[in-house]
C-alpha cells in the first residue's frame, strides 16, 4: 500500500507547483520572444546580404567602394548576435531570489494555521499522532504546543508533547519531556487537591508511599 503524503508535505508540493507553472509560462513567453527577434535577425541578414551584392555588382562598375558605408547596418545584427542570452534556443535564466518560495512558505503556514483553529481539540489529537507515526515530529510538536497553549490545564496535552520528544530522541529531547510529564503531573495533583480538599504535599506524599490516593501518607494520612 502507498504511503500517503502528509498533509502539510502535500500542502508546500501544490505551492511549488504553482510556482513551477509560474516559470514554465514565463519561460515560454520567453522562447516566443526570442523566436521573434531571431526571424528580425534573419530579416536583418538577408538585408545585409543584398546590400553586400548591391555593393559587389557597384565595384564592378567603379572604383568608388563609398556604397559600402551602408554595410554600417551590421552593427545593428552583430549587436543582437552578441546580446547575451539571446540566442536561439538559449534563454538567460532570471536569478533566483528566494522570494517566491519564502511567500509560499507564508502562505502555506497561514493555510496550516486556519484549517488547525476548524478542527477540534480531538481531531487535532489524532493528526498530532498520525504525523508522529508517520515520523514528522516537527509537524507533530506544533500541533501539541498550540493544545497547551490552548487547553493548558489538559495535562494529556503535556504528555503529548513528553511522547513526541522521546520519539525523536533529539539531543535534550529527554529532559525536556521530563519536564512536560512533571508539569502534567502538577496539573493533575492540583485538580485532585481541589475536588478533595487535601495539600498537594499530602497528596504527592501518598502516591510516593504506595502508588495509591489512600490517605497512606502525608500530613493527614488516617490510622488503619
Amino acid at each position: 500500500m502507498a504511503k500517503k503524503i502528509p498533509e502539510h508535505i502535500a500542502f508546500r508540493l501544490a505551492q511549488k507547483a504553482k510556482a513551477a507553472e509560474k516559470k514554465i509560462k514565463e519561460a515560454e513567453k520567453k522562447v516566443k520572444e526570442a523566436e521573434k527577434k531571431v526571424k528580425e535577425a534573419e530579416k536583418k541578414a538577408k538585408t545585409a546580404e543584398k546590400k553586400v551584392q548591391d555593393a559587389e555588382e557597384a565595384a564592378d562598375d567603379s572604383d568608388d567602394h563609398d556604397d559600402f558605408d551602408d554595410l554600417d547596418d551590421f552593427d545593428d545584427f552583430d549587436a543582437i548576435e552578441d546580446a547575451p542570452g539571446e540566442e536561439s534556443g538559449e534563454l538567460e535564466e532570471e536569478p533566483q531570489t528566494g522570494l517566491v518560495s519564502e511567500n509560499a512558505d507564508n502562505e502555506l503556514e497561514a493555510l496550516m494555521k486556519q484549517a488547525s483553529s476548524s478542527e477540534s481539540s480531538e481531531q487535532r489529537v489524532q493528526r498530532a499522532n498520525r504525523f508522529a507515526n508517520e515520523g514528522d515530529f516537527d509537524g507533530a510538536l506544533e500541533i501539541w504546543k498550540d493544545l497547551t497553549a490552548s487547553e493548558a490545564e489538559n495535562p494529556e496535552n503535556w504528555r503529548g508533547i513528553a511522547s513526541v520528544l522521546d520519539q525523536r530522541n533529539l539531543e535534550g529531547d529527554a529532559a525536556k519531556a521530563q519536564t512536560a510529564r512533571d508539569h502534567s503531573d502538577r496539573i493533575e495533583t492540583q485538580v485532585i487537591a481541589d475536588k478533595t480538599g487535601r495539600k498537594m504535599e499530602d497528596i504527592i506524599a501518598d502516591l510516593m508511599d504506595d502508588g495509591v490516593l489512600n490517605f497512606s501518607a502525608g500530613s493527614d494520612a488516617k490510622d488503619s
